[in-house]
Parts: structure tokens; sequence; C-alpha cells
């Protein structure tokens, strides 16, 4: 490297234009340096390769200026390199260079600056730079003078990053300050070099520079004073709009600025003056820049060390000017911020600066509080500075708290008290946060009631709360009184959590008297007046004010309930209590059943209520759970019709659910994998439970509550324990209720000489609804469906749930072994009662994993639904009939295909539907008499297929032999065809048996492949043809869209042109009712996803959709007194599901197209639209005017 000619060097570096050529020079002179055996002269050599360009001449043209600003890079390139290999030039050479580009400031302003910027900053960084250096770089660069404002921004920013260098570099500043004192020249004049600043990015470091200035050096007050002008300059700062985005933001800049007016105390005499200025310019300042002032202000506050001498000089002026912006204002924003300056305020006095303070502020607001026009902002003020600090609390509380009861006592005004009463609330809950840190914080005194525990609990009951509460209950309610109780409320429910702040253990400031009064007021409009069917008051007419106070009190035990544990059970007593009251009563003014599963929820939101960190215990659930069973057992005694069980096993459900969903949230990853349920430790844990009295349908003892929460929920550990024992404890209650309305019968000695399960007496006999008494069941089966999903794999094959699918959890009357394998009898739905208990097993099934139950049982009793569900006549009630189909999904759902045993099975069945399809088609064509029988066998098979379709097998072709026959035989049917097409959409229809969370299987391009196998292959049959009549062709297509209505659009995208076409052909062939809405629904989906498919066939698809509309809005003739309404009902919501549809595509047509596609129309479509404005459905009426406004506004 000897012989390297650093002339050379530089002349390649000069002529190169590539960056990465210019880059290798740089690294080969720095080497050249690096390996010299002599650096003094290889330095010497390096500096003096660019004198051809540094030398006086005629430098005005634009191509010298070029190649000397190259030349100079070429130095600071190959500085940079030599940075980068953390090499360190001789100290003298250093300063020789940096006397060398430092000169350049002055002396080439046009070349010189942005090399000579880069080449001191590498020259900076090496270890043998000197400090006292640093001051002759400033005044060298300081010699731009108006220069510096005409260098580009990234020159201007290299320099303001060494500037920040030299402040925050310990031995620069050191220097910088022993040389220029407190006078701080240097900073004088940087002030003078960048006081033009405009760039975003370099004004984020110019702040950055000031602040840095006044953090760590100390400045004279004159100094101080023009660096606060330099910046306040700036304030308020705003961004605008520009070409060249840099990333920086307006709120960038204004923390930024924030930063320089909070950066040191010794600004504060500048500072808070002057925000408090801008602040009282009055409507001259904007929203925005009147919260950034007092964002600023705040910060100021918060960070000014010394606040004797930066806050409390200001305190009054602070005080005397926010409290109008509190009293006056109108923007919540404003006031917000506001309130957090006067409670920064107030956190930094203490003292006798406080108590002044305090007692300033008190005379401002003593006034406001008793006059109705400015309470709630002089409340809001209070809350501020009360809630700032422990001190402020005690000192300002025993003036205010009497001073808030005297003036509830006097006022009249009801809007008065409602706003006293929520300035009660917001100081207990602000004295119950207070009561929290002062316990995490030791060095609190808590020698006495430090947050003046006399004046809260039963004091301000007395004095405040109960004579507002028997004035307000008394005579006629009015609004503003449901305002004030509403308001109660919510003061009742912290009242009932504020704790102690002395010393000794924690305890509850309201005496067990007075928690249990209020939690009877609560109860009152909660649970009583709901079950008993009475208004909180005579005088409420308006049930939306009823609706309101039940709210208010429901949440109001939601939280006064987890601060006062007791309180449950009197909820829990008061519910049985009311509910047997308005039973006997036979109070029919409201739909009791509906009521005590309404209040059930209530009670299960309690229970399920935690204060903040604390871990849901087993005892409440637990305990709610019992209480249901108590009253269940109840009615049953009373022979209360089913609905009311209904109600009672489906509030069981809600609990449990609940319950769970709450110890999900709460338990995390790592509590959630303890011990599982084993088959002893379920036996054992449920024999200690019942022994403590927990309730039970099969014995006569009466319950012992207090012993049952003793022992469920005083072992409780962590999450996962909590949810193992709710787990266990509901799965036993769900095998009480299955044995309860079930028993062991004499054999059907056509199925098996086995015993079977069927109904229980209590569901035999006495009541005349058999309808309610399914609903019941099913009910009850959804509730074994909760539990039993609940569970994992493990947990449910450990407890042989498999097995007690078909025997219902009656193995022990049964007589059978659940540790062998069952008999074939105990393996199907008991064809007892109708099959009535079939909702039951398909409660336990739903909920199973799919490896759970034997394979040899799952075939059997698949094959067994097969028979029984394409048996003729039928052999059962529509209801029942509905459980079976659900259960032959799941079973066809969860069938483990991977055994070959059971693929050979499932395709038997499968024949065995494609023959009974093929007899019952053939039966349709000869009468018309079995055609309902027909259509509940067809959709039977359609639930097979629904389970299958979900997990679908593509290969081989012969295991989707059903579904190539259902499509190709079942819309062609001569007599009820189009109803067979209706029904397919069982096929794709949302099925909560196949939902993933009951471990149903579900292949995620299902529906996909369904499109492919049962709709694609049949567009081309929904036009009439040589080969298909007019009449299959409408069948086709009402079974098309009864599929596409359930699918994606993106699933039969590519089709959409043919689609469409269908589309409008059906508009005006199907019949308006649940074809057309399955039409219009796939159009609707058309219209959002792809616009563009759909604008060639405005024409034709507006006039269709008029005709849509005006069809179903006519009203349908009558068919005669004696047709079931139930029909007629459902035809009615159909016809009124067309309309809204129809004027849903009128509506959203002009969002998805330019207006010159629909000007045309436009004149065609306002009269129906008018017409529409008057329909007789208030849904419709509303969305007929957006409509008509829409195509109003086309130009």
């Amino acid at each position: 490297m000897a012989s390297v000619k650093f002339e050379d060097l530089a002349l390649q570096y000069v002529l190169s234009d590539e960056n990465d050529k210019q880059q290798a020079i740089s690294e080969k002179a720095a080497t050249a340096i690096v390996e010299s055996t002599n650096s003094r002269i290889a330095v010497g050599q390096w500096v003096a390769s660019i004198n051809r360009w540094i030398q006086p001449g005629d430098d005005s043209g634009d191509d010298n200026f070029i190649t000397r600003a190259t030349a100079l890079d070429f130095l600071a390139s190959t500085l940079g390199v030599l940075r980068q290999r953390n090499v360190s030039l001789r100290a003298d050479q250093v300063k020789l260079l940096v006397t060398f580009f430092g000169s350049l400031f002055s002396s080439d302003h046009r070349a010189g600056v942005t090399a000579s910027t880069k080449a001191l900053r590498h020259l900076v960084s090496m270890q043998t730079f000197e400090a006292t250096l640093g001051d002759d770089i400033i005044a060298n660069i300081c010699k731009l003078g108006e220069d510096f404002k005409l260098q580009t921004p990234a020159t201007r920013l290299e320099l303001y990053e060494l500037f920040i260098g030299f402040l925050q570099d310990p031995a620069v500043a050191n220097d910088l300050e022993y040389r220029h004192g407190n006078t701080c020249g240097f900073m004088t004049n940087l002030l003078d070099l960048c006081k033009n600043e405009r760039d975003p990015q370099n004004l984020m470091k110019w702040f950055e520079i000031l602040k840095t200035f006044l953090q760590n050096f100390s400045p004279s007050e004159d100094v101080t004073s023009e660096v606060f002008k330099a910046f306040s300059a700036y304030f308020p700062i705003s961004l605008r709009a520009s070409a060249t985005p840099s990333g920086i933001t307006a709120d960038d800049l204004k923390n930024a600025v924030r930063s320089c007016f909070a950066a040191h105390y010794r600004v504060a005499s500048h500072a808070i003056p002057y925000l408090i200025n801008k602040l009282d310019q009055g409507d001259a300042v904007t929203v925005a820049v009147k919260v950034d002032i007092l964002q600023t202000l705040d910060a100021c506050l918060l960070q000014y060390e010394h606040p004797k001498q930066s806050v409390v000089p200001f305190a009054n002026q602070i005080w005397s000017s926010l409290k109008y912006e509190v009293r006056n204002g109108e923007v919540p924003d404003t006031v917000k911020a506001t309130l957090k300056v006067i409670r920064s305020l107030t956190t930094r006095l203490d003292d006798n600066e406080l108590r002044s303070f305090l007692v300033d502020s008190w005379r401002d607001l003593v006034e406001d509080l008793s006059s109705p026009s400015y309470t709630t902002q002089a409340g809001r003020l209070l809350v501020a500075i009360a809630g700032a600090t422990v001190e402020a609390f005690m000192t300002i509380t025993p003036q205010a708290i009497p001073h808030i009861q005297t003036t509830l006592k006097h006022t009249q005004s009801g809007s008065h008290k409602q706003e006293l009463v929520a300035l009660l609330n917001s100081i207990l809950s602000v004295r119950s946060h207070l009561v929290d840190i002062s316990k995490e914080n030791a060095s609190v005194d808590k020698s006495s009631g430090l947050l003046k525990d006399e004046l809260f609990g039963d004091s301000i009951f007395f004095e405040a709360y109960l004579p507002l509460w028997e004035e307000c209950s008394a005579g006629e309610i009015t609004t503003e009184k449901v305002g004030i109780l509403k308001k109660m409320m919510e003061g009742l429910a912290a009242l009932v959590g504020q704790q102690s702040s002395g010393v000794g253990p924690s305890h509850q400031l309201c005496s067990p008297p007075t928690c249990e009064k209020i939690i009877g007021w609560l109860v009152n409009p909660s649970i009583v007046h709901p079950l008993e069917g009475k208004q909180p008051n005579e005088s409420i007419a308006n049930s939306d004010a009823s609706q309101d106070i039940r709210d208010a009190a429901v949440a109001a035990l939601r939280e006064s309930v987890p601060l006062y544990p007791p309180a449950f059970q009197l909820l829990l007593q008061q519910y049985l209590l009311s509910l047997k009251v308005a039973y006997q009563d036979q109070l029919t003014s409201h739909d009791l059943p509906l009521e005590i599963m309404l209040v059930a929820s209530t009670l299960c939101e309690v229970a399920c209520s935690t204060m903040p960190n604390q871990q849901l215990l087993l005892s409440k659930p637990a305990s709610l759970i019992n209480v249901l069973l108590e009253g269940l057992l109840w009615m049953l005694s009373e022979q209360a019709p089913p609905r009311y069980w209904a109600a009672f096993i489906s509030s069981i459900r809600l609990s449990i659910q609940q319950s769970l969903n709450t110890l999900s949230k709460q338990t995390s990853v790592s509590q959630s994998k303890s011990e599982g349920i084993t088959k002893e430790w379920y036996t054992t844990y449920i024999k200690s439970v019942e022994d403590t009295g927990a309730f039970r349908f099969d014995s006569n003892n009466q319950a012992n509550t207090d012993l049952l929460i003793k022992v469920v929920g005083g072992l409780e550990t962590d999450g996962a324990d909590v949810r193992r024992r709710l787990l266990a404890y509901a799965l036993s209650v769900v095998g009480q209720l299955y044995r309860h309305f079930t028993k062991v019968q004499q054999p059907v000695e056509s199925i098996s000489s086995q015993l079977c399960v069927g109904l229980a007496n209590n569901l035999m006999e006495g009541h005349d609804s058999v309808a309610e008494q399914d609903i019941c069941l099913h009910q009850l089966g959804l509730l074994a469906t909760t539990v039993i999903r609940a569970l994992n794999e493990e947990e449910q094959r450990a407890l042989e749930l498999g097995k007690d699918v078909f025997v219902l959890f009656n193995s022990i009357d049964l007589h059978v072994d659940l540790q062998g394998d069952l008999p074939p009898g105990t393996v199907v739905v008991s064809p007892l009662n109708d099959y009535r208990t079939a909702p039951l097993s398909m409660g336990i099934l739903q909920g199973l994993y799919p490896n759970v139950m034997s394979s040899v049982h799952h075939v059997h009793a698949l094959r067994y639904l097969c028979a029984v569900l394409t048996s003729v006549p039928s052999p059962c009630s529509d209801i029942t009939r509905a459980a079976l189909d659900i259960s032959f999904t799941i079973l066809s759902n969860k069938l483990r295909v991977e055994n070959k045993d059971n693929t050979k099975e499932k395709l038997r069945i499968q024949e065995s539907l494609v023959d009974a399809l093929t007899k019952v088609l053939d039966t349709s064509s000869e009468s018309i008499l079995d055609a309902p029988l027909v259509i509940r066998i067809f959709r039977s098979i359609l639930h097979f297929l629904a389970g299958d379709v979900a997990r679908f097998q593509s290969i081989p072709s012969n295991h989707n032999l059903l579904l190539k026959e259902v499509c190709e035989k079942a819309p062609s049917a001569p007599i009820i065809g189009r109803e067979l097409a209706k029904s397919f959409e069982v096929l794709v229809s949302p099925k909560e048996c196949l939902a993933k969370e009951n471990h149903a299987i579900r292949k995620r391009l299902g529906a996909e492949w369904l499109y492919y196998k049962a709709v694609q292959p049949y567009l081309k049959d929904c036009f009439p043809s040589s080969d298909v009549d007019e009449r299959v062709a409408v069948n086709r297509a009402v079974a098309v869209f009864a599929v596409l209505k359930h699918l994606k659009h993106e699933q039969y995208a590519s089709d959409v042109g043919q689609i469409v076409r269908i589309c409008i052909r059906s508009l005006s062939t199907f019949e308006t009712g649940v074809e057309m809405d399955s039409c219009l629904s796939v159009l609707l989906e058309i219209l959002e996803k792809e616009p563009d498919a759909l604008r060639e066939h405005l024409s034709g698809l507006i006039s269709g959709m008029i005709a849509v509309y005006e069809t179903a809005r006519k009203t349908p003739k009558a068919t005669g007194s004696t047709e079931d309404p139930m029909p007629v009902r459902a035809k009615g919501r159909e016809r009124i599901l067309c309309r809204k549809s129809a004027l849903e595509f009128f509506q959203k047509l002009p969002k998805s197209y330019e207006a010159h596609h629909l000007v045309p129309y436009r004149q065609q479509l306002l009269r129906p639209l008018s017409a529409a404005c008057g329909d007789s459905v208030r849904e419709i009426r509303r969305t007929a005017l957006m409509a008509r406004k829409a195509w109003e506004g086309l130009a």
C-alpha cells in the first residue's frame, strides 16, 4: 500500500459518480493511512491530495463548486471509514483537521459546509478528540451567519446532531461551562444561528438542544429568557402538509416543544405566566390549542423540581384562571385537561401551601355547590382537588361533606339533588382509590383515620342517602326522581365498599345492618318487583323508567355484592321467596317463566362479579345452582306447567356457562395446566359435596347452604382448580336432572330384551302440553352439552361419558357395567314414549369429542337412526324428530372414517339412504298426501349429509354417492320437487351441533367443496332447455339459492356471471317468500363484493326488484279460518324480509355505482320508493326513506 498515491485516489473519487466506487476508494485511502509506517506523512499527503481543487481561483462556476465539494467529501468519507474501523488519528492531527474543516465554514460556504460537517462528526467521535475543541467548532460553525438557513435540511440536521453531541458529552459540556460561565456565549451564538429553522425533523433536534442546554447548564436569567423566547416562539406549533413528508407528526412537535417548557424549574417564571396569558385570550384560542396549552402546563407542574420556587408562587394565578375553564367550559376535552392540571397542581403542594390553596379554592367552590347552575362544575373541581393526595382529601372533605348534606336537605330542585348525589358518589369512589393507594404506600402515616373514616359509612348513609331515598320513594315518582334513584344506587354500591384507613386490619365502615338495608333496597327493583310483577312505585306508568331503575339496581348489585359477600345469600333467599309468592298468587300480569330466567341471569352476573385481581370463588355459582335446583323441585311439587321447569333448567345452564367463561378469562395459561378430572376423584369429590347438604332430587334432605359453601369453596386454590370443581359439580347436577326426568322401563321386544330408558311419570301425566315438555327436555339436553363440551377429551374418556349417551346416566338402574361393553339395546335412542328422550341423548352426544364414543356403538347408533328416520309412517313428533335429525348430523360428522370397518359401514348406511330416497320419491309421484312425510325423510337425509359435508372426503367418489343422488333426483321430483329444493339449505345452514366449540370435525374447504359438487354442475339446468323443462329449471334455481345464501361470495365468485343471470330470471319465477329471500340475499352479497358483475343488468334488476317489492306488499288472499296461524305468521315474516331486501338493494345502488349509470332509472324508481315510505313496518319505512334520499341526490 506504500505505492498508493492519494492524489490519484482523490482524482478517481472526484471523477466517479457511483456511490459504491467512491466508498471503495475511501476504504483504499483509509487502509493506506492505517498501514503507513509514518502516519504524519501519510495524513499530510492525504489532506494535500485535494489541493488542486482548494487553491484560490475563480470558483464562481457550478462545475468548480461541485468538484470542490466532491473533493472535500473524499476526506470526509475517508474519516468515516476510519471511524467504522475504530481507528483514531493522533491528537495533533485531529486538531489540525478540526481547524482545517472549521475554517471552511467562513471561507467556503457553498462547497465546504456539508463535507466539513460530516468530517467534524467523524473527528469528534475519535478517542483523541480534545474537549477544548468543541468551543472552537461551535464558534466556526456560527460564522455561517445568515448562510446557515441556505444550507440543505440534511446538512443542517448533521450540524444539529453535532451540537447535541457536544451538549451531551460531559467533557465538552464542562469545558463550555468553564469557558463561558453563566453567560453561555456559545448558546447565544447558536440562538442567533438557528432562529429561523422551519424543517420538522430539524426542529425536533433544535428543541432537543434547547432542552438539553436548560437541563445541563446554569445560564443566567437573561440567557434563560432568550432560550425561552427561542422555543416559545414556536408555541403553539402546527404542521403543514408537505410534498416530502418527514415522518414527523404534529404530536411529535408538540411533545418536543412541551419538553422545553418543562425542562427545568428555572424556566417556570417565564413559562407559567406565558401559558396562563395564552389561555386567558378566550375565544381567540381554538379548542385544540387550548388543550395543548393545558397539557403543556400540566407537564410543567409535574416535572419542575423545587415546587416551592417553581409552582407555589403561581398556584393562585393558575387556580384563578383555570377554575373558569371548568365553571364556564362546554368542551369535554378542555374540561378534562383543565381538571388534570388542577389535580397536578394540588399534588405539588404540601403543608402550609396546600392548606392555603385549599382555603382559597373552597371559598370559590362553596357558593357554586349551593347553586344549581354550577354544582356539576364545582363538583368536578372539588373531586380533582380532593383526589389528588391523601392530605388534600383529609383537609377538604370535612368541609365539603357537611355542606353537601345540608344543601341536599334544603334544595328543592330535582336536578340539583341528582348532581349533589353524583358528587357524593364521586367522592366515595375517590376515597376508595386513596385507601388502596395508602395501603400500598408504606410511607403514609396510618396512625389515625387519615381519610376521615368518621364521615363515611353509617354517618353519610343516615345523613344523606337514607332521607333522600325515603323522599324519592314516597309519592309520585317523576322522571327527576328516577334520575336521583339511579344515582343513589351507584352511590350506595360505592358506600358498601368503603374501608377503614387507619392502623390495624381493614374493615367496612358501614355496619352489617346498614349493608343489609342497602342490599334490601337494591333487591326490590332487581329481583322482587320483576318476579312479582310489580312496579317500583305504583305511580310509574312508563316501562322505560321502570327498566332504567331495574338496570341501575342490577349494576349496583354487581358492584356491591363482591364488597359485602354475605349479601349474595340474601339475594338467593329473596329470589326463592319472591318466585313462590308470584306463582302461588297466580300473578298473570307478566310472563313469570321469562322473569325467572331474567332474574336468574341477574344473579348469575352478580355471582360472577369479582373485585379487581380477585379470583372467582366456586361458592357463589354453586350456591346459585343449588337454589335453582331447589326452585325447580318446588315447581315440580306444585305441579307447575313444564314451561316453569324449562325456565329453571335454562337458568342453570346460563349460570354454568357464564361461570366457566369468567374462569377462562381469569385463569392464566400456567394455571390452566392443572390435574384433570378422573373417575376416582370425581366420585370422591361429589360424595363430599353431597354429604355437606348440596341439593339432591333423589333425597328429602334440606339443603345446608352454609356447609355447601364451606366444602365447595373452602379448598379452592387457583382458577384451574375452581374450574375443575365447578365442572364436576355441574356434571353431577346434569346426572341428577337426567335421572329425575327419566326412568328405567320394561324392554321393547322388537328392539332387545334389555331394559330401556323412558320418560319419568311426571312427564307422562298431569300436563296437557307435550310441546312444553319437549322444550323442557331440549333445554336439559343443552345443559348437558354446555357441561360436557367444557371437559377435555381425557376427562370425557375417564368419566366414560360416551356410554352415557343413550343410558342417560341411568347405568345403575339399568344394571349396566360401564367398565365393560354395553348391550346392543342400550346404544340406541330409546324408542319408548315415541323417542321423546332424543333431546337428552342429543345433548350428551353434541358435547363429546369424536373419539370418546366407542366406534362399535357409534356405528350401531348411526345405523339405528338411519332406520328410524326413514321409516314410514314417522315414529315421532316433529319436535322430537328435530332432535333425532341433529343426533343424525352429529353421528355422521364425528364417525372416525380412518377405521376401514367404519368406512364400509358408513357406505352401507349411505346405500340404505339412497334406497330410502328412491323409495319415497317414487311414492311421492303417486300421492300428494305423502308429501309432508317425504319432506321430513328428505330433510333427515340432508342432516346426515350436513355432518358428512363439514368433514368431506373427496375420494374415493363412492363416498359421495348419496350427495350426488340427492342433487340429481330431488329437484326433479314431479310433485314436491320445489319443496325438496327449498330444503337444500340444511346442507350448509349454521348448526350449533357443528360448531367448533362442540368439537365437530370441520374442514376449512368444506363449503367450497360442496359448491363444486352440489351447485356448480347444475347451474346450466337453471334455464329451460331440451333436457330441462320450466318446472325443473325453477326447482333447480330454488335449490341453488338455498345453498348459495349460506356461502361466502369468494366461494362462488368464479361463476358470478351465470349466477347473476339466474338471479334476474328468478325475480319473476320465484314465490314471494323464502325462495325470493334467498335470491335477494345472494344479490345483495354480489352487489357489496362485486358490483361490476351487476352493472350490465341494472335495467332488468331494477324492474324486477320493483315488482318483487310490490308483490310482497300485497296481502295474500285468505284461505279459510282453519289454516294454522303459525305458517301464516311465518309467511308474513318472509314477505317482510323480501320487502326489506329489495329496498336495501335500491339503497346500496348509489353507493356502488357512479351517478351516470343510475340516472336513467331515477324517475322510474322514485315513485315506488315514495310509496314504500308508507309501509306498515317501521324498519322498512326507515330503509325506504334512506333509499329515496340517496336516489334524489343523484345529479
